[in-house]
């Protein structure tokens, strides 16, 4: 059986009792919902994952062709404006080799971490900038973004061990990745070959004063070793000398002169490895910040669209008075159709509607007239906000300026200072290492000094000229140490740098990437879930019923009367078909068991919406009604605006309800009774007039109070509460009323103000009968609990049934 929309209705007198069946019928305790009720809209407020799912299952019809299209179409997008990509690579190597002194120049143990900045400082990177011969590569092309593309293009990185070091640019251009690499490593290159040399030519010049010092003192140590040969070969000191070198206490002169010659030498050394260190005068390089230009802010002028402009017209004087006027006239023409007066003041109702015609029109040519003023306001309003936006750029960009140049100056002083403070520590750590030589040297030259003068008093001249020959010794050996430093650093300079290139690059052969396959991933990904997003958002606003539990927890609901399976189609649903009638037997037993309602005799089946399936329920309750209670019932369809009741039976329409509550036929002459002597239905029929005139409160509760009198049960199929509100006056005269709400179609504000609808209209709500739900989840709620007849084969459907009785 096909789905149809829902209905509600309401009891209002007992024929049984003859009293008021407003008194007897039980109503739906507390207060008439007035206003929205705070748990609902807290509720809306708050997030449900399991609306995820929900959106899935309804959405994914649509959602997954629609997310396939985008998906294409962005991927076409992506792959139409991709450029491939070049990358260069220029493989430099630490150079370690020596010829016969090693360890005379310096090495970098880890070249990725010690080159790194040096190549990304404004002193390699300008000169390529500069070069006139790379302003034709694409990335370079441009000089206002062409550092930052430099920047961001050129990639440092290990070249597999701590001493070698690769270089990486990309560009659109093959040709031109290898070109922009090379010009860098080759400005890099130049770059530390300058440092190299300025280091070891400081090194060198520190060394020239102390050589030259050091052979004035041989000089003069040679002249005084020659006096006192002359002056001792006259007084025959060989005797003196002899005794003198067999003492024991000259091999401990001899050890001092040695330590003495040793400690002058590495005081010597130790001053020439400060100078080596960079710190000497001329050392250090030289860099300076070169100040980064401020970016312009592009400010435009906003042009008025057309949402705007309309919503000026509407916010116009003379537009809200004429809309107010159109919008009067149209309220007493509805209030003269609900309340059924315009057969009665026909020509009053016809000057309305001329009215509102004339004011309508009125009001397009006010709009009209208005429009050129609204611009001329939008235009007089961006214009200012534009002048306010440059007045604001323009601060901004002296803002920046300011910080800039501030930030300038503290980087230049924070340079400075940091360098003094290396240089403060280089020094006093020298000074300290110094002291503890000089201290030692002191300590040496006071005990031969002692061991002289004793000597001195048994060798005589002999003895003052061996002390003169071992001074020319020590002189004579730091001299050479320090003429042997010279020669090794003139013979280890490297005439191919500290840093060497081990393999240039060469344009690459194929582009890092073939297609952008990562982007084209996350895009398409993305445009493939837009409108899964969608409908999210959709049924988070919309607030759909999805399970009974989340239903009874929203806001101050109708409790469930009880859940019914979903409608099967098909042939071959027979398990499904049975879940559903058992579901409806059940809802049958809970109406007629309930201790409010097990007197009730006249049921109407009602809905908020359209497609929330009371038709179906009010059919198959009818169907379990009679199969269980054996008595007579009539089967109503209420919906006079679309029924239904007739095609779900197979039955003609006739002259029906609208027939007989307009008098043309009886019930008796109406009803349909082709289905057996149970059931019987009486279909809607054709309108011959307004449903608000035909189902008016009196004539309803007199047909009902005629069926009732004919049949044991009244079960009636109405119109949406919503859409129809003849709905209320069915609903106000029967027994009970069921209110459907189908499981992912009912929105919860609906149900709402469905229920408050019907409790205002005095109807007497037995509860709320949540349909929709799969066979499955059905059974794995409540069970699958099957029965068996005469011979073993299980029970067949209600039609099955009905046919066999009659």
């Amino acid at each position: 059986m096909a789905t149809s929309r829902k209905k509600t209705t309401t009891p209002n007198r007992n024929p049984e009792t003859g009293a008021d069946r407003d008194q007897a019928r039980p109503r739906r305790k507390g207060p008439v919902m007035t206003g929205p009720p705070s748990r609902a809209a807290t509720d809306e407020t708050s997030f449900d994952p399991w609306i995820i799912w929900v959106t899935f299952r309804r959405c994914w019809a649509w959602a997954i062709p629609a997310g396939a299209v985008l998906a294409g179409l962005t991927a076409m997008a992506v792959l139409r404006g991709f450029v491939p990509r070049y990358e260069a690579s220029h493989l430099l190597v630490a150079n370690d080799e020596y010829v016969v002194f090693n360890n005379v120049m310096k090495v970098s143990k880890d070249l990725a971490r010690t080159e790194t900045a040096l190549i990304l400082n404004p002193i390699v990177l300008d000169p390529v900038l500069a070069d006139s011969s790379l302003h034709d590569v694409p990335s370079l092309s441009d000089p206002a973004t062409a550092e930052a593309n430099l920047r961001a293009n050129l990639k440092i990185k290990g070249g597999g061990d701590p001493k070698s070091l690769e270089v990486r640019y990309q560009d659109t251009d093959r040709d031109a990745a290898a070109r922009v690499c090379n010009a860098v490593v080759e400005s890099y290159l130049r770059q530390r070959d300058s440092f190299d040399d300025a280091r070891v030519n400081d090194v060198e010049r520190w060394l020239e004063p102390e050589i030259l010092r050091w052979e004035q003192e041989v000089e003069k140590r040679q002249s005084l070793v020659q006096a006192l040969s002359e002056e001792a070969l006259g007084f025959s000191p060989g005797h003196a000398l002899d005794r003198a070198e067999n003492d024991t206490n000259v091999a401990l002169l001899t050890q001092l002169r040695s330590e003495i010659g040793d400690l002058k030498i590495e005081l010597a050394m130790f001053d020439a490895g400060l100078a080596d260190s960079g710190f000497s005068a001329g050392g250090a390089a030289k860099t300076g910040l070169t100040p980064g230009s401020v970016e312009a802010i592009v400010v435009k002028r906003a042009e008025p669209r057309e949402s705007q402009i309309l919503a000026a017209i509407e916010n116009d004087s003379k537009v809200r008075e004429t809309v107010r006027k159109v919008d009067r006239y149209r309220a007493m023409i509805l209030d003269l159709e609900v309340k059924d007066m315009v057969r009665v003041s026909r020509t009053y109702y016809n000057e309305l509607i001329r009215s509102l015609a004339e004011a309508e029109s009125k009001l397009e040519g006010i709009r009209q007239e208005a429009r050129p003023r609204a611009i001329a306001k939008l235009d007089q309003i961006a214009e200012e906000q534009y002048q306010r936006d440059l007045a604001n750029a323009e601060r901004e960009m002296e803002f920046q300026r300011e910080q800039l140049l501030a930030r300038l100056k503290q980087e230049g002083r924070e340079s400075e200072q940091m360098k003094e403070a290396r240089a403060a520590a280089v020094r006093m750590e020298h000074d300290a290492q110094r002291k503890v030589i000089a201290s030692r040297l002191d300590i040496l030259q006071s005990q031969y000094s002692e061991e002289r003068q004793r000597l001195e008093k048994f060798g005589g001249t002999t003895a003052q000229l061996q002390f003169a020959q071992d001074e020319l010794d020590v002189a004579s050996g730091l001299l050479k140490k320090l003429r042997d430093r010279v020669a090794a650093i003139h013979t280890e300079r490297r005439q191919d740098g500290a840093v060497r290139t081990l393999a240039v690059a060469r344009p690459p052969k194929s582009p890092i990437e073939t297609a952008p396959y990562k982007k084209l991933a996350m895009v398409s990904s993305v445009a493939f879930l837009i409108p899964f997003l969608i409908g999210l958002a959709f049924e988070y606003r919309v607030q759909r019923v999805t399970d009974a539990s989340s239903f009874s927890k929203a806001g101050d609901m109708v409790p469930i009367m009880g859940e019914v399976a979903r409608l099967p189609t098909g042939s071959r649903s027979q398990k499904r078909r049975r879940v559903f009638e058992e579901s409806i037997d059940t809802l049958r037993a809970n109406l007629f068991l309930s201790m409010d309602t097990n007197k009730t005799r006249s049921i109407a089946v009602v809905s908020g919406m359209s497609g929330e399936g009371k038709s179906s329920v009010s059919s198959q309750l009818a169907l379990s009604i009679a199969k269980a209670t054996g008595g007579t019932v009539l089967l109503v369809d209420g919906d006079l605006r679309c029924p239904d009741q007739h095609e779900i039976f197979g039955l003609e329409m006739g002259v029906g309800f609208a027939g007989v509550l307009a008098g043309k036929a009886t019930l008796a002459e109406a009803v349909d009774t082709s289905l057996g002597g149970l059931i019987h239905v009486l279909p809607a029929g054709r309108l011959t007039a307004s449903p608000h005139r035909l189902v008016s409160p009196s004539g309803i509760r007199d047909f009902i109070d005629d069926a009732l009198s004919q049949y044991s049960y009244v079960v009636m199929d109405t119109a949406p509460v919503l859409s129809a509100g003849e709905t209320l006056a069915v609903a106000s005269a029967v027994d009970a009323t069921l209110i459907c709400v189908m499981r992912d179609v009912s929105r919860i504000d609906n149900v709402t103000r469905t229920t408050r609808r019907l409790e205002a209209a005095g109807a007497s709500i037995a509860g709320t009968v949540f349909s929709g739900v799969s066979a499955r989840q059905y059974s794995y709620r409540y069970g699958d609990y099957d029965y068996a007849i005469g011979d073993g084969s299980f029970g067949d459907s209600y039609h099955d049934e009905e046919q066999a009785s009659s």
